[in-house]
């Protein structure tokens, strides 16, 4: 996270030690993340009540912003720390969404979606246990994106499964290979990450005891 926010400000740091709009909130980027996360509700309910076209649709066009965020961001040199913690919280929540909606209708077992959003309930379980200076030096990992994405391209394929699209009928069994691949990456990120948080935590405690 701290290198990500670095690299976000081209690596000028200020009196602060911080940049100096880390803290702004009403970025465009930021704004966009949170029009994602405002169509969450709705993508449910049109899934859920049999307007799959037009939930598909609405999904498509708010994970486009996903990609724009991040790439305004960058671009403008606008990286806030809001927005550090806003994007992977919106991919957690379309994911968690996603499962949700396929579950109610039948489409994903009960089963492998508790798998998929259990690993994250734990974490946010375990994260009060953690110093937050520790968790803010925790590296994101290849496991743990290539275990996003495969949970998201899964996920996405079930659902336009379920759409009236004339290829809907070619995606389910990758979607349901990716979703599989990706809730045991999951798990696999989620225990590096652990280790991490906890080895931290552990040199971060010798730290503060040798100092005193």
């Amino acid at each position: 996270m701290v290198s990500a926010l670095v690299w976000g400000t081209r690596g000028r740091r200020f009196k602060s030690g911080r940049p100096d709009h880390m803290d702004r909130i009403l970025t465009v980027p930021n704004v966009l993340s949170f029009l994602r996360l405002a169509t969450v509700p709705l993508f449910v309910y049109l899934f859920v009540t049999q307007r799959r076209d037009a939930a598909v649709i609405l999904y498509g066009v708010a994970a486009a912003t996903d990609f724009f965020d991040g790439y305004i961001a960058r671009r403008t040199d606008s990286v806030t720390e809001l927005g550090t913690l806003l994007d992977p919280l919106a991919d957690r929540i379309f994911i968690a969404a996603l499962a949700v909606a396929l579950v109610v209708t039948g489409v994903l077992s009960p089963w492998l979606a508790a798998a998929v959003v259990g690993r994250d309930v734990v974490v946010l379980a375990a994260y009060p246990f953690v110093q937050r200076a520790s968790v803010a030096r925790i590296r994101v990992n290849l496991v743990g994106k290539t275990a996003t994405a495969a949970l998201l391209f899964g996920l996405t394929c079930l659902a336009i499964a379920e759409t009236s699209a004339p290829w809907s009928g070619l995606v389910q069994w990758p979607g349901y290979v990716a979703v599989v691949a990706g809730a045991v990456l999951y798990w696999v990120a989620g225990g590096i990450y652990a280790r991490q948080a906890f080895r931290l935590h552990h040199e971060d405690a010798e730290s503060r005891c040798s100092g005193g």
